[in-house]
């Protein structure tokens, strides 16, 4: 707890979930993992997942959809404000997430008013902003989408074409970056699994192929952890806006004895007409990049062909716990985007769009022949103790004798 007290995050007046935040870093077993975890993000986080309640009732409050004491379905709201059924998915997230915290309550299939009072966006947003300067970008988003509700739900603008305007650029390019401390902690935990990997390699090399790397923060936090010891770095994204930003992330964090090469490689083609050659990496990695490939069976058949012989292909992203399935908060952005919600999904491997558990991550490697499969950490175990936990790198290896 003495962390807890030398941040200020242990003050039960500003921290009520103070005790749960110890109870999950006791669940972390791991060392390794715990020390990515501190009472600073569990606290940056619980604010944001206020501020995302505080958006989801702002947003239905704009397009006059809440719930009145009679309640409200889905179909009724779609049907009566004429909302296009694409426009559903986001419509749906909305009211499980708020029926989730409370706020809402379910009666069978409708929706109706709860108990729990409903934050405050603007007070929420100040909170969020004096504790964690660097995560505030992602209150401008969170405006973004109350703002532009009502053109989103009429139909007149697609989520990508609202939120990835260029005026918007900008954003991300902060949301995307390793000052924020709600989105780096992917990264982090990322690196954790490569620095292991790394740690077992034989021959004096360690060849990473990042794929889909945005801006770059993920290259940046792998290439200062690691240091000498990624001999050959390869960053790849297929936008350009972005690439060329991840581009000098990548050459400004890495050690002079380490390689860094960049390319445009779209994942949904296929990488060795791209310029990947089959068995030449020793880790394929990306960041919350998969989860959005349309045919991720596709994705991750090509990655397990870059991999040299025992190879592995690390994945750090939200997972969402196989048992304790639940609205995840950082959702409430990316529901909006077709990109994210237009995918092929399968009973077993794909259930919905979005996030994918443990267990639907372990059957899309071991169909793609990747069957020694881990989370790190285990969020399932943990989710059991703290519904909550939905950050891990899933590390898929191959077979030695491939």
């Amino acid at each position: 707890m003495t962390e807890q007290a030398e941040n200020g995050y242990g003050r039960p007046e500003d921290h009520p979930k103070a005790a749960e935040f110890a109870k999950l870093r006791a669940a972390i077993a791991d060392e390794g993992v715990r020390e990515h975890f501190p009472f600073r993000f569990l606290a940056a986080n619980e604010t944001f997942a206020r501020l995302v309640d505080a958006t989801a009732h702002r947003i239905l409050s704009a397009i006059g959809a809440l719930p009145t004491a009679a309640g409200t379905s889905v179909p009724q709201a779609k049907q009566e404000l004429s909302i296009p059924w694409r426009r559903t998915i986001p419509l749906h997230f909305l009211y499980e997430k708020l029926s989730d915290s409370g706020i809402f309550a379910r009666e069978g299939g409708r929706y109706v008013p709860g108990t729990v009072p409903v934050p405050s966006f603007d007070d929420v947003a100040a909170e969020l902003a004096a504790r964690e300067p660097g995560a505030a970008v992602a209150v401008e988003i969170l405006r973004t989408l109350i703002d532009e509700a009502k053109t989103f739900f009429a139909g007149e603008a697609t989520g990508d074409e609202i939120l990835f305007a260029p005026a918007q650029l900008p954003l991300w390019l902060k949301y995307f970056s390793n000052d924020n401390l709600l989105y780096s902690i992917n990264n982090k935990v990322g690196a954790e699994a490569l620095s292991r990997l790394a740690a077992e390699a034989d021959g004096g090399t360690f060849e990473i192929l990042e794929i889909g790397g945005g801006c770059g923060s993920g290259a940046e936090e792998v290439l200062r952890t690691l240091g000498s010891d990624v001999t050959r770095y390869r960053f790849t994204e297929v936008a350009e806006t972005f690439a060329r930003h991840g581009e000098r992330a990548a050459n400004a964090a890495a050690s002079p004895s380490t390689t860094v090469e960049s390319a445009r490689i779209d994942m949904t083609l296929p990488w060795e007409s791209q310029g990947v050659e089959p068995g030449t990496f020793d880790a394929v990695y990306a960041v919350n990049c998969f989860h959005v490939a349309p045919d991720l069976d596709f994705v991750v058949a090509e990655a397990a062909k870059a991999l040299k012989p025992g190879g592995a292909v690390v994945v750090s992203e939200c997972v969402r716990p196989t048992k304790l399935a639940r609205p995840i908060h950082a959702e409430i952005i990316f529901d909006f985007l077709d990109s994210f919600t237009d995918v092929i999904t399968d009973p077993v491997k794909r259930p919905t769009h979005g996030f994918l558990t443990p267990a639907a991550w372990r059957a899309t490697f071991e169909a793609a022949g990747l069957a020694d499969v881990t989370i790190l950490p285990d969020v399932d175990a943990i989710a059991e103790e703290y519904p909550d936990f939905v950050v891990g790198a899933v590390i898929a290896r191959a077979n030695t004798a491939r």
